[in-house]
């Protein structure tokens, strides 16, 4: 007589594990993509409540994130991309700048001015600003339906400039020559190691003012101006901002988002989504320990533009 084999389970339970390990794969990835694209997952509809997006502009402005002798600068980049995903997103009916921004050097400034040109033809923008609003960044925010300021803000500083340290006074006293082998006479324009010509000074001259009229042109083409001492570069106090033309109102964030809210049409219990660039992942930090952001001590070569207004101590 044949004895009976016992039914063995454990085929059942590796199979009923890798289910389960599945499934739990799958809720994770469901998670993670509809965290990154909430609108929308695999035949799962979310339902789109319209909000009000906020963008914040910190810091000084720069085509890449290091150090200047603005201190330290952020890449418009980041901007450009949360820019992107809010005119991507359909929930997103306006959004606010919240700006506290010194300025920048012209080529980031203009990328960003783009960006949100093309955004507020899209959604309705209102750029509130709370601290600075000046040179490139109030030029980043001319688009803007609405400028909003707080009370104690410095805005305008309507201009731009370039600095060029020289250090030949100072290798002369140390006995040191530097030689430099150009192609003519103009390509090493702007070295720090030799004494300017007068026609090094002459070109300089032309490209800041061939800048400063494209400044000038974008703010006559988004604010009524009524007094031309704007555009000598000067920085304004909030009051004396509205007065001139460069600033619609004086104001609060609280006072910046229902403004938002009545000039997209939204109701007073629409939701804020402040938009954020994605957080760094543990290989990125660990990366960046190794990795030192570029430091720029001296301008030199680069046109800086839209500086920084004197800072004031209260």
């Amino acid at each position: 007589m044949n004895a009976q084999i016992p039914y063995s389970t454990k085929s059942s339970d590796r199979s009923l594990f890798m289910i389960v390990a599945l499934a739990i794969i799958a809720i994770i990835i469901v998670a993670i993509v509809s965290f990154i694209y909430p609108s929308t997952f695999i035949g799962f509809e979310r339902i789109n409540i319209e909000s009000i997006g906020v963008i914040k502009i910190q810091g000084a402005l720069a085509d890449t994130q290091g150090f200047t002798i603005l201190g330290s600068t952020t890449g418009v980049q980041q901007y450009i991309n949360l820019i992107e995903n809010a005119i991507k997103d359909p929930s997103i009916k306006a959004v606010l700048l919240y700006v506290n921004s010194p300025g920048g050097t012209v080529s980031a400034s203009e990328k960003l001015f783009y960006e949100i040109e093309k955004l507020a033809y899209k959604k309705t923008v209102v750029a509130y600003v709370e601290g600075y609003g000046a040179s490139g960044t109030y030029m980043v925010i001319l688009p803007a339906k609405k400028i909003i300021v707080s009370e104690s803000s410095l805005v305008g500083s309507v201009g731009v400039y370039s600095v060029i340290i020289n250090y030949k006074g100072l290798l002369d006293k140390l006995g040191i020559q530097v030689y430099t082998f150009k192609s003519s006479k103009l390509k090493d324009i702007g070295s720090p190691y030799r004494n300017m010509t007068d026609q090094d000074k002459k070109i300089y001259g032309e490209i800041i003012q061939e800048f400063f009229s494209i400044f000038k042109e974008r703010v006559l083409k988004y604010r009524t101006i009524i007094d031309q001492e704007v555009f000598t570069g000067r920085p304004y106090t909030s009051k004396q901002a509205k007065r001139v033309g460069l600033i619609d109102e004086i104001g609060t964030y609280d006072d910046a988002i229902n403004i938002t809210k009545k000039l997209a049409g939204l109701p007073e219990d629409a939701p804020i989504r402040v938009l954020e660039p994605p957080k760094p992942s543990l290989l990125d930090l660990l990366f960046r320990l190794y990795i030192k952001p570029k430091i720029r001590i001296v301008p030199s070569h680069e046109i800086l533009a839209m500086w920084p207004p004197p800072v004031v101590e209260p």
